[in-house]
């Protein structure tokens, strides 16, 4: 069943264009994801998104607070 399954999807995915077969990836991520073992970890479900709605953060991990006077 499962080998059937994951053809049907694989057959389906392939009749789509490109942004709906992302958008129905998603889908079928999200619904894995709600009974996924792991569903509590953060990269359990990852999504796939457009380009323009990434956004850059000013997190710089090289950046680190000056050491203290007397701290080791």
């Amino acid at each position: 069943m499962q080998q059937r399954l994951t053809q049907q999807i694989t057959d389906f995915l392939s009749t789509l264009n490109e942004e709906e077969r992302i958008a129905a990836i998603n889908e079928f991520r999200m619904a894995i994801h709600r009974v996924s073992p792991f569903r509590d970890q953060p990269v359990d479900c990852v999504q796939w998104v457009k380009n323009e709605q990434i956004e850059p953060n000013d997190y710089n991990p090289n950046n680190v607070a000056p050491r203290r006077k007397g701290s080791c």
